[in-house]
């Protein structure tokens, strides 16, 4: 039937996800399995035995490896899309972090939480200048090859990095201290994405 009014923008809008929400909800998973799983009281000591622990034990660390050794399938190149795009977003964004001394990024990942005030404890997990002109690697660089930027050949501090500023974009979120802009939507929409890639294997 003809109506007398086009309702596609206002549907349009409706049909947007709304990312802060299902972050914070995938969360609620992640935490409800660290408490259950590690039980070490309270949420940075949970957080911080995550990013420590290389055991099996670590579900969460052993699907990233998984996903970062598998070759060249669906499932890599997705999870190797979002990190990327949560390493532009973030240095788009310059959010701040609970109590850190630099604005969340690649180039400033905190593997160790307990040295948050020295600043040399904060490192790169990305290879600069890592290709030629021509876009190949350049000779004798090795590393987490997403596409566009690589990684530092270290999958345990990859990790610990990457789930420290989920973990601070988490927190800003919660504690009410990040602004819901589009941009910010971008950053949490990436963290959602990467999260759930860990998550799915074992809560799914």
């Amino acid at each position: 039937m003809a109506t007398d009014r086009d309702y596609k923008k206002e549907w349009f809008v409706q049909s947007q996800i709304n990312y802060f929400t299902a972050f914070i909800t995938l969360w609620l998973s992640c935490n409800s399995w660290y408490n259950f799983h590690y039980s070490l009281g309270d949420d940075r000591k949970n957080i911080n035995k995550i990013k420590q622990d290389s055991s099996s034990q670590n579900k969460l660390f052993c699907e990233f490896k998984n996903l970062v050794n598998q070759s060249d399938t669906k499932e890599q190149k997705i999870f190797f899309a979002n990190i990327e795009q949560l390493y532009y977003s973030l240095n788009r964004n310059r959010i701040s972090g609970d109590r850190l001394l630099f604005p969340l990024s690649f180039e400033k990942v905190l593997p160790d939480y307990s040295r948050k005030d020295d600043a040399s404890a904060y490192e790169s997990i990305v290879i600069q200048n890592a290709r030629t002109s021509t876009g190949k690697l350049r000779r004798g660089v090795s590393g987490m090859d997403l596409g566009e930027i690589v990684l530092i050949d270290d999958q345990q501090k990859v990790f610990a990095g990457i789930f420290e500023i989920i973990y601070q974009v988490r927190c800003q979120l919660v504690h009410g201290n990040l602004n819901p802009t589009e941009e910010n939507l971008d950053t949490v929409k990436y963290c959602y994405f990467i999260l759930y890639d860990l998550l799915k294997p074992f809560c799914g």
